[in-house]
């Protein structure tokens, strides 16, 4: 089953709002879903998701709320909460490592160590350029190259926003000047709230979203005081699944209702049934209103810089009403909102998810991928090396293993045949035979496989693959296709992991091969480049050296550092590592001429 990994940040419920499109869309995709969040966030989509067996929740702590305080505490509060920001960042990421592999892909909402070396990641943000306290204005530039050096180890940042001058949403916030420093893609508002056909009958629906605690209980108070002497039917979301909605008992009327959070069937028909709504200015909020023509008096919190520009940024161009939360005339502020000419948005959420889905599908295209794996009397390595073939977390359907048996004097065909023949092996390897010699078998293996197959894998029967390894190689293979890739190597470790000069010296091969483009036990071509080239049958040894150098005509060179492939250390405990060494380099040096039909020392 395929599988995605959400990780959502927990600073403002709109985050795990609008995320929850993509979640509901790769659930009917038949995706299995992890979710990673925390507090506020994490308690509604637990609400949302509740019954979804292809669901996975997970805690996580979060960052601390910037911008909390006021005064000079602020700027005090802003440091630490900085520093604390950047360790969360790095534990995430770190813990990352260990499981990312398992997904097909990465999605982030507002958390930054949620990228990976080896899987899809992606980013949603509006918000490219931060906007700092008053006092610290002039150090934006600062934390919007900051803020992009972060974005840009994600494969893809989604804004969503509109990408045209004067028909967007986030204004500077999301039109940065160093935006073209990472991949990006705008694909327009995204709203959780379905179109409902239902009576307008709740004239003023309260949305007091938001992280900032400190700020919301006088807000609260001061809208409830207002709202009750206003005509018509009143409904109040606190925004919160920890908040006690029995505090503003006092409050409640026959025709002004309270809720601490609504979710599900109840959230999306409050919102279909409101007239006007009056909100915390969140920019998920913002998206809502206009997916559904909804009309609106924004109240920015405090000290929030981000919801304080939006709203003046969207007030001044007359869309909304724009108050400030110490400051809000509620009668006034409805008749400036009844004369509001409302954003008209180029498209709507149908349209962004479609946008959101395209641009993460290419890095979730799976290669068929084919494993040619020559042996010669290697009955003591090759079922092991095949059952690790076999248990890739790959699609089965995306790749073929090919053995290729030349000449062998031992139980190396027997061995093979069993393992293709297993009941769990399902028919997923095919052996062939050749006539002995290394150059022979790998051509006896491009000749089998299959017309559509897009890369082949040259696999010495001694090394072993481990079970991510087509994942990596797929994930590389797609992030660098528009480079021209032909042909590579990836970095292979010893058997031997305990050993540290056994490391040392293959940390050494890495590195020549990676410079001299050359490679040991392990080769990768695109298919149609391998087809062409195939190797020289005249040679037993070195073969791969003049196999890459034609492959380099017609593509260009990569090497994978993958941690996924190790190998045999026989040859270097037979004759020692500068020994082997060393005769590599001299057979790597003599002309094609000397190298031809002449015997290989095989070392087993």
């Amino acid at each position: 089953m395929r599988r995605a990994l959400f990780a959502i940040s927990s600073l403002g419920l709109g985050h795990a709002t609008r995320s929850l499109v993509l979640i509901r869309e790769y659930l009917r995709r038949d995706y299995a879903i992890t979710v990673i969040s925390a507090g506020n966030a994490l308690a509604f989509l637990r609400l949302e998701l509740a019954g979804e067996p292809a669901v996975e929740l997970r805690e996580l702590p979060d960052y601390p709320p910037l911008e909390r305080g006021s005064g000079w505490r602020m700027y005090g509060y802003l440091a630490i909460d900085l520093v604390r920001t950047w360790r969360v960042i790095r534990r995430e990421h770190r813990q990352l490592r260990a499981y990312a592999a398992d997904y097909d892909f990465i999605f982030s909402d507002g958390r930054y160590g949620f990228h990976s070396r080896w899987t899809p990641s992606f980013i949603l943000s509006h918000q490219i350029a931060f906007l700092p306290p008053k006092g610290l204005r002039d150090a934006s530039w600062l934390t919007e190259h900051v803020n992009v050096a972060a974005l840009r180890r994600f494969d893809c940042l989604f804004i969503p926003d509109f990408p045209y001058p004067r028909a967007n949403l986030a204004g500077n916030l999301a039109h940065s000047h160093n935006l073209h420093r990472c991949a990006h893609r705008f694909v327009g508002l995204i709203s959780s709230y379905p179109h409902l056909a239902l009576p307008q009958d709740v004239d003023y629906l309260f949305v007091i979203s938001g992280y900032l605690l400190e700020h919301k209980d006088g807000c609260v108070r001061a809208l409830l005081h207002q709202a009750a002497a206003l005509p018509g039917k009143k409904v109040f979301i606190l925004g919160s699944a920890a908040a006690d909605a029995s505090v503003y008992a006092e409050f409640r009327r026959d025709d002004l209702e309270i809720h601490a959070v609504a979710s599900g069937a109840l959230r999306q028909e409050l919102f279909a049934r409101a007239r006007c709504v009056i909100a915390r200015a969140g920019y998920t909020t913002i998206m809502d209103l206009v997916e559904h023509d909804k009309r609106a008096v924004l109240i920015p919190t405090p000290n929030q810089t981000e919801q304080e520009y939006l709203a003046h940024h969207l007030g001044s161009l007359g869309h909304f009403v724009c108050r400030e939360q110490d400051d809000v005339d509620l009668p006034q502020a409805l008749e400036q909102c009844r004369r509001a000419e409302q954003f008209s948005p180029p498209w709507r959420t149908a349209h962004s998810l479609v946008r959101l889905t395209e641009g993460i599908e290419p890095f979730l295209h799976r290669n068929f991928i084919s494993v040619i794996v020559p042996a010669h009397n290697e009955e003591k390595e090759i079922a092991a090396t095949l059952r690790a073939l076999l248990a890739q977390r790959y699609p089965p359907e995306r790749m073929e293993i090919i053995v290729v048996e030349n000449g062998s004097s031992d139980a190396t065909a027997q061995i093979a045949a069993a393992l293709a023949a297993a009941p769990g092996s399902a028919g997923r390897i095919r052996l062939l035979y050749s006539a002995r010699g290394v150059s022979r078998a790998k051509n006896a293996g491009l000749a089998a496989v299959a017309a559509h197959s897009e890369w082949i894998v040259f696999c010495d029967a001694d090394t072993r693959l481990g079970r991510h390894f087509l994942h990596h190689l797929n994930t590389w293979l797609n992030r660098h296709g528009d480079e021209g890739l032909g042909v590579g190597t990836t970095a292979v470790r010893p058997h031997a992991e305990g050993r540290l000069y056994a490391r040392a010296w293959f940390a050494f091969y890495d590195l020549i091969h990676r410079v001299t483009r050359t490679s040991y036990s392990i080769q990768i071509a695109r298919a149609p480049v391998a087809r062409g080239v195939r190797f020289d049958e005249r040679l037993n040894f070195a073969e791969d050296l003049a196999f890459i150098h034609e492959c380099r005509r017609y593509g260009r060179f990569f090497f994978l550092p993958t941690d996924q492939v190790s190998t045999s250390t026989r040859r270097f405990a037979a004759r020692g590592y500068l020994r082997q060494g060393l005769r590599w380099l001299l057979e790597a040096l003599l002309p094609l001429r000397y190298k031809l039909d002449r015997a290989y020392d095989v070392v087993r």
